[in-house]
C-alpha cells in the first residue's frame, strides 16, 4: 500500500547575513493512512520546520529542497498558491504548539470554525454553525453552545487545544500534524489531550505526525519513532522497539534524562546530555553528535554518518554495533560528574 505521506531527502536552508543555516538535512520519512508518526528531539532539532516545510508555509528566505515530497500520491513541491489553498487546512492540517497565537484573538471560537468551513467546503452559515458545534462536542469540550461564542482568552490552556483539535477537523483532513500539542498544559492535561488525538485517529483513519520534544509522552500512542538532531533522522523504527532498546547514543540520553518511577531512585541526581544542539552551519563534516556523544572515537570524527538499516524496521545513523554490543551501562553517569561543577 502507498503511504499517505512519503517524503525523501528534504533539505532546507535559511539565508543570514553571515551564514547559511540548514536546519534540515536530509530528511527520509513515510505516514500511513491510520498511521501515527512520532518525532522527538531538543529544541532546534528541526522539528517544527520540518513540519512547516511539509505544510509549505516557512518564509521566502527559506529554501526548501527535496528528491520528493509526496502526500497521497500528488508532488507537493511547485505547488501554485491555488493549489496549496486546496490541501492546506483542508486535506492536510497542523494543530501549532501555541493555541493562544494560533488562534485570533479578534474573533469568537464559533466565528473562526465557520470561517474555515466555508472557505473550503459550499456550505451555509447554519450548516457550518451547526457542525462546528459538533466537533466541539466530539473533543470533549464542556457546554459548546457557550464556549462557541467566546473569544480565545475566555477559555484556558487546555479547551483552546481542544479548540485548535477541533479545528484541525472541520474538513475531514487525511493527515493533522501536532506540533508540540501538549506545551504548556499540566500532566492531566496533557494525557487527555494525547488520548483524544489517538482516540480521533482511531475512529478516522486519519495521519497523524506528532512533534515533541518529550520522548515519554508518545510511548503509548506513536507506531513509528523518529529521533531527530541536528537535523537529520539519528534513528527510526517501531516505538515499542526504540523505546525498550534504544542504539543510537543520542536517543539513549534522551531516555535517561526522562524519571521513571520505581526505576529512578530518590534523590538521585537525574540524566542528562551535556552540551547543547550546535548551530546547524555548513556541511557536516563528522557525526552531528560526537561533540555530546559518551561513546566518540576517532572514526565518528572522520565523515558525516549515513542512516543505516540494524535490523527489520529499525535504523540509525551511529557506526556502534546495531545490536546494542559495546555499551557500557555506567558511561552516561561517568558522564555526569564529569560536566558536573
Amino acid at each position: 500500500m502507498a503511504a499517505l505521506l512519503d517524503i525523501e531527502g528534504l533539505h532546507v536552508d535559511i539565508e543570514t547575513e553571515d551564514a547559511t543555516l540548514q536546519p534540515v538535512r536530509g530528511i527520509d520519512l513515510s505516514v500511513e493512512r491510520g498511521q501515527t508518526v512520532a518525532i522527538v528531539g531538543e529544541s532546534g532539532c528541526g522539528k517544527s520546520l520540518t513540519a512547516l516545510a511539509i505544510m509549505g508555509l516557512l518564509p521566502r528566505r527559506a529554501h526548501v529542497s527535496a528528491q520528493r515530497i509526496e502526500f497521497a500520491g500528488k508532488s507537493l513541491t511547485g505547488l501554485s498558491a491555488r493549489e496549496w489553498g486546496e490541501i492546506r487546512g483542508n486535506r492536510i492540517t497542523i494543530i501549532f504548539q501555541n493555541p493562544m497565537t494560533a488562534l485570533d484573538p479578534c474573533y469568537t471560537v464559533g466565528s473562526q470554525m465557520v470561517e474555515i468551513l466555508r472557505q473550503h467546503r459550499r456550505i451555509t452559515g447554519h450548516d457550518a454553525r451547526t457542525y462546528a458545534l459538533r466537533l466541539l462536542e466530539q473533543v470533549r469540550i464542556p457546554s459548546p453552545l457557550e464556549r462557541f461564542d467566546q473569544y480565545p482568552h475566555q477559555l484556558s490552556g487546555g479547551l483552546r487545544q481542544r479548540v485548535m483539535i477541533a479545528m484541525s477537523l472541520l474538513c475531514k483532513p487525511d493527515l493533522i500534524i501536532a506540533d508540540e500539542p501538549t506545551t504548556a498544559l499540566d500532566v492531566t492535561i496533557q494525557a487527555q489531550i494525547l488520548r483524544l488525538l489517538s482516540d480521533i485517529q482511531q475512529a478516522t483513519g486519519v495521519g497523524l505526525i506528532i512533534i515533541t520534544h518529550d520522548i515519554g509522552v508518545v510511548a503509548g500512542i506513536a507506531d513509528k519513532l523518529a529521533v531527530m538532531y541536528s537535523g537529520q533522522i539519528v534513528e527510526y523504527g517501531s516505538t515499542q522497539h526504540i523505546l525498550a532498546k534504544p542504539l543510537h547514543p543520542y536517543t539513549e540520553g534522551l531516555l535517561r534524562s526522562i524519571p521513571v518511577p520505581g526505576r529512578v531512585a530518590r534523590r538521585t541526581p537525574l540524566g542528562f546530555i551535556p552540551g547543547i544542539v550546535p548551530r546547524p552551519i555548513g556541511v557536516l563534516t563528522e557525526c552531528a553528535f560526537a561533540a555530546r556523544c559518551p561513546y566518540v572515537t576517532n572514526e565518528c570524527r572522520r565523515g558525516p554518518v549515513d542512516l543505516r538499516r540494524v535490523r527489520e524496521d529499525h535504523s540509525m545513523r551511529c557506526i556502534l554495533p546495531g545490536d546494542g554490543t559495546a555499551r557500557d551501562p555506567d558511561i552516561w553517569t561517568r558522564s555526569l560528574v564529569a560536566t558536573t561543577p
